[in-house]
């Protein structure tokens, strides 16, 4: 048995089970949702150019950074355990072929199938956006295709993840429910401990000087009165420089930087605060090849955390009993 029938049939398996059929549709639902939404916000003139930035630069972008992790995780997690519980594994490993084969073909499997998901949302994206009257720019289409890569490299790091889990759980509601739980760590807990963490270190907001007829402002005067004090930007970016440290362990972090970077985001996040601060553009003006340079750690940092998990999972798997 060759490592790609491994790979085609445990693919095969896996677009036929219930898990996928609600990621593919999780995916569809994103894509038109996300369209649907910039058809009827329109997009904020002042912070971007295009729809397609705001897309992917605001909060939008956040349903589909959470969907790629947790369709990873889950493809990934199943992979091992499933088939040890059923006993097919069992028999896998009977026939002329190396433990290290079986598991090249899970990886294989899986990323044919997490491949097949991605380019759904990114055909149906673009689709979508052409049949509800989106604008779509030459410029944007080939930023957003750009990101299709790096969308799969994060999503192969989840997967991984999900792999290593699947060798050390055997048991497969053990293993999704520590998938779940690595999951909702790097997508929420970590922002969370990381908010804690900055505000611990950077104390209270400085307060700006309040004007005598402070009683007559109304809520967002007052809030543009602390947002556009300069001490109180100055508090605002130590905050998210310390909070950034923090999320460097977290792919989730380095691949929305990624995509801010590609789709033209401002580098620096004092420039970002002061830009939402005077409702400026959080855009600028460069080339894909500069955006490339800007964000070659967190490209790096992604590679590293694929790699990482491997040699774990591959030494357990090589010494597990898998009766």
């Amino acid at each position: 048995m060759k490592v790609t029938n491994i790979a085609i049939k445990d693919f095969e398996v896996n677009i036929r089970t219930r898990r996928f059929q609600i990621i593919a549709l999780l995916f569809i639902i994103t894509s038109l949702g996300m369209i649907y939404s910039s058809k009827r916000l329109g997009i904020s003139a002042n912070l971007y150019e295009t729809p397609f930035q705001m897309l992917f630069l605001s909060s939008f972008s956040n349903i589909f950074n959470y969907l790629i992790s947790l369709s990873g995780i889950l493809i990934g997690t199943t992979a091992i355990s499933t088939e040890l519980e059923k006993g097919t594994l069992r028999l896998i490993v009977s026939k002329p072929i190396h433990r290290d084969k079986v598991l090249l073909g899970k990886l294989l499997g899986g990323l044919l199938t997490l491949s097949i998901t991605l380019s759904l949302f990114y055909t149906l994206t673009v689709v979508f956006a052409l049949v509800l009257g989106v604008p779509l720019t030459r410029t944007d289409l080939i930023k957003f295709l750009v990101t299709l890569p790096f969308s799969l490299l994060y999503g192969l790091v989840f997967l991984n993840l999900g792999v290593l889990i699947s060798i050390f759980a055997k048991k497969s509601k053990n293993a999704i429910l520590l998938a779940v739980f690595t999951f909702l760590f790097f997508g929420f807990l970590l922002s969370i401990i990381a908010g804690v963490v900055a505000f611990a270190v950077a104390g209270l907001p400085p307060v700006p000087n309040i004007p005598e007829n402070v009683t007559n402002l109304s809520e967002e005067q007052l809030e543009e009165l602390f947002l556009k004090d300069p001490a109180y930007q100055s508090w605002l970016v130590g905050m998210a420089t310390t909070a950034e440290k923090i999320l460097y362990i977290s792919p989730n972090y380095h691949y929305q930087e990624v995509i801010r970077m590609l789709f033209g985001g401002k580098p620096q996040i004092s420039e970002v605060v002061s830009s939402l601060a005077y409702e400026e553009s959080v855009v600028e003006d460069r080339p894909i090849s500069e955006s490339l340079s800007l964000i070659w750690q967190n490209i790096l940092a992604l590679m590293v955390m694929l790699l990482l998990p491997f040699p774990l999972a591959y030494t357990k798997f090589m010494k597990a009993d898998l009766r």
